[in-house]
């Protein structure tokens, strides 16, 4: 196992959940994290809470024009994970439905948030890092369960995983993985309608752990990934067992 003691990890979507405290364990590792999101307000409130010396950046995610800008900035580094999600408010979340009824314009945010996001990020980060580092990817646990409802961000997640595994291959010596989710208890959890909250509650005590995730627990599993230098092309489930039931 490498240490992250002064590796440099962007994190992008690291003011929040999963980001945020997947920067909070690697700073205290030892790590140098850089954090960048939409809004300066939490990108600066993150980084209180991180402690320490935060490197922060403004930067939408969801566009290519902002990602390409954002790494010309940012300079070298190590490790890289991009955490956007697939519906960020309760507006998106609410239009989320079946795949027949749902408009094309739901389906394409979806996607571009999950899948595009982390490509993008892919495309013009892996110019910048190290030669030891590596990219973490973000999936989901849809592609082995599905459920109703949730057509687009399977078939991002999917697509998420299935590109990892041919950049294992073209970015070597970088390694590549994804790691995979199940139901997580997190701030943007607040933005599910009530049905659909009632759902995931109902899923979690059908699974082997009769609960949600918790972000400290997929925090853990990030960093993992970085460090486990003969990690590639892995996708590491996360999921209280969800698949199996």
């Amino acid at each position: 196992m490498s240490s992250l003691k002064d590796k440099r990890i962007v994190i992008i979507g690291g003011s929040a959940g999963i980001g945020l405290q997947t920067a909070k364990e690697a700073s205290r590792r030892g790590a140098k994290v850089v954090i960048a999101g939409r809004t300066l307000e939490r990108l600066k409130t993150a980084a209180d809470e991180i402690g320490g010396k935060v490197e922060t950046y403004q930067v939408d995610a969801t566009t290519e024009a902002g990602i390409k800008a954002f790494f010309s900035r940012v300079g070298p580094f190590d490790h890289l994970t991009v955490l956007v999600p697939s519906a960020p408010d309760k507006s998106l979340s609410s239009k989320l439905g079946l795949f027949l009824d749902m408009e094309p314009a739901t389906f394409d945010t979806v996607f571009r948030n999950r899948f595009w996001s982390q490509c993008w990020a892919a495309r013009y980060g892996a110019p910048h890092m190290s030669k030891e580092g590596s990219i973490v990817f973000m999936s989901s646990s849809q592609p082995r369960k599905t459920i109703p409802r949730y057509s687009a961000s399977c078939a991002a997640a999917g697509a998420i995983e299935s590109l990892a595994r041919i950049l294992a291959i073209e970015l070597a010596p970088i390694r590549v993985n994804v790691i995979a989710p199940g139901f997580i208890q997190t701030p943007g959890t607040d933005h599910i309608p009530p049905e659909r909250r009632a759902m995931w509650d109902k899923i979690a005590q059908a699974q082997p752990v009769k609960r949600l995730g918790e972000v400290q627990e997929i925090a853990e599993g990030m960093l993992f990934l970085m460090e486990n230098g003969f990690a590639t092309g892995t996708t590491l489930d996360i999921d209280g067992g969800y698949r199996f039931t």
